[in-house]
């Protein structure tokens, strides 16, 4: 079904006036000159880059991710110029939005469109792959004035905002779909239209495959080829971008290969993506950096690279509590603090009290995320917190989480106990800042991959390594609990000191 949009006379609510006030000031902007725009939009970016802080964790992951090559310098610049240029492409938009059509045909150079148009004849519709470029929606106020076309979109949160994105979309299109309306996009496709599709976020596992972007696995939507395929569709690869610094645009239309769409929809993936990754290096800092395109891996949340981002938390009616809690087994119990065991492997930890909505600090659910934060932002592998949830009947508190594969320390027979490899792994952990004055074997799993910790909470995590008398009845107190004793220990100790760099003198038991 095509959207329409509320009146704006339906957002008089007082929560809506903050979002009058951005809106006023985005449409003011617009009437400006480029230049006036084009720095207002920077230090916008600028803003929103001091002020955004998790947006700017996931931009750095990304690029760090994507440009292995860079070295950290030039992947910071590459974060900053990331946000300025999205900046920019506020401002553009808006101007897209409010600004009369046809005022920036003169400023548009368009690649490739005899072969558009060649497409066009023969009735079948085109498909429009595109991605989210800073210059997306102006991009498409831009090729407007050539070409009709439709739009699939997400409504925005904010409802004022969604209104007001959603008209200045009409405006410049023949159609703006729902992205979950895939008849309607078909049927406009079917009538012989063109629909502008950007696949490039990640929706989850639903529908998708895993294919390659810049060299790691991204869950890729496959409707992009369910769209060409389903009226013999003609396939274009869209790139737009700003030219430099000039009021210049360039908008370039690439056709696929006619091997596409194939039957292999991981091959068609695959192509999709390396079309785009080929498009974003044209012009990398005015790509979306910001949203989470790795997210969704093939092993869950554990290889998800956004290790330090907010977890999700939800509220459970007294339903949905006995529901989870009847379907798991109780594996330890210890000041009030319950384990369970779900079927589908996932672990959930049982707190009393209920952890606050908005408050970050305090919960001891809240210390156990962010302790296995920490762990995992310094190379040590352990747990995975997945959600919180809260229980306000009980007057408890859940998190879900994953436990490492593997076998405890504990499980093994002391002739398999791999003792060289856990001093590495001590000498590893004391390095980072991480110590523990009364390690035990069941805080530790062995795994191919090498050691991870148990319980998140059961190390304190220090600005310095911990000192040398830490350090010593820290591996006295687990040299005890592996039963060494002698040229054992001593060997232990020994290999302890040598993979953390320290004189053997004064390290032994």
């Amino acid at each position: 079904m095509m959207q329409t949009p509320p009146p704006f006379s339906s957002f008089t609510h007082l929560k809506y006036w903050p979002t009058w006030l951005g809106i006023s000031l985005l449409i003011l902007v617009a009437w400006m000159p480029f230049s006036v725009r084009y720095h207002a939009g920077q230090l916008l970016g600028l803003l929103i880059y001091h002020l955004a802080r998790e947006r700017r964790y996931i931009t750095r992951i990304n690029i760090a991710t994507c440009f292995p090559e860079l070295d950290i310098q030039q992947q910071h610049e590459l974060v900053k110029q990331s946000f300025r240029e999205n900046g920019i492409g506020l401002i553009e938009t808006a101007t897209g939005w409010v600004r009369k059509q046809g005022t920036f045909r003169e400023q548009t150079t368009l690649i490739g469109l005899d072969k558009l148009e060649a497409a066009q004849a023969r009735g079948k519709g085109i498909l429009l792959i595109g991605a989210h470029y800073s210059t997306l929606d102006f991009g498409a106020n831009l090729l407007s004035l050539f070409h009709p076309f439709a739009v699939t979109y997400r409504p925005h949160r904010n409802a004022l905002f969604d209104a007001f994105m959603l008209r200045g979309r009409l405006s410049n299109c023949n159609g703006v779909f729902d992205r979950n309306d895939i008849r309607g996009a078909f049927r406009h496709l079917k009538q012989g239209k063109t629909l502008w599709y950007a696949p490039d976020q990640d929706y989850g596992p639903d529908h998708a495959v895993y294919a390659p972007f810049f060299g790691k696995p991204a869950a890729t939507i496959t409707a992009g080829s369910r769209f060409a395929a389903f009226n013999d569709s003609s396939a274009f690869l869209i790139r737009q971008h700003r030219k430099g610094k000039s009021p210049q645009y360039e908008i370039e239309f690439t056709p696929f290969p006619d091997t596409f769409p194939g039957a292999d929809d991981i091959a068609d993936a695959t192509l999709v993506n390396q079309m785009i990754e080929r498009a974003i290096r044209q012009y990398p800092a005015q790509y979306l950096w910001m949203h989470k395109r790795f997210k969704t891996q093939p092993g869950g949340k554990p290889e998800s690279p956004y290790i330090n981002i907010a977890t999700p938390n939800h509220r459970l009616t007294e339903a949905q509590y006995e529901r989870i809690i009847g379907g798991a087994t109780q594996v330890a119990e210890l000041h009030g603090v319950l384990d369970y065991k779900l079927p589908t492997g996932l672990w959930v930890r049982q707190y009393p009290r209920v952890i606050s909505k908005r408050r970050i600090f305090g919960h001891p659910a809240r210390i156990f995320d962010q302790h296995a934060k920490n762990l995992r932002m310094h190379g040590i592998d352990s747990i995975t917190v997945d959600n919180f949830f809260r229980v306000p009947d009980r007057k408890l508190s859940l998190v879900s989480y994953f436990v490492p594969e593997g076998k405890l320390l504990s499980q093994l027979p002391a002739r398999e106990l791999p003792l060289q490899a856990l001093a590495a792994f001590m000498a590893q952990l004391h390095a980072k800042g991480f110590c523990c004055k009364k390690p035990v074997l069941d805080m530790f799993i062995i795994r191919a991959q090498g050691f991870a910790v148990v319980d998140p909470t059961d190390f304190i995590l220090s600005r310095t390594p911990p000192s040398l008398k830490e350090r010593r009845n820290s591996l006295i107190q687990l040299s005890r609990n592996l039963n060494l004793s002698g040229s054992g220990r001593d060997d232990f100790f020994a290999c302890y000191a040598d993979q953390a760099g320290l004189a053997i003198s004064g390290m032994e038991a």
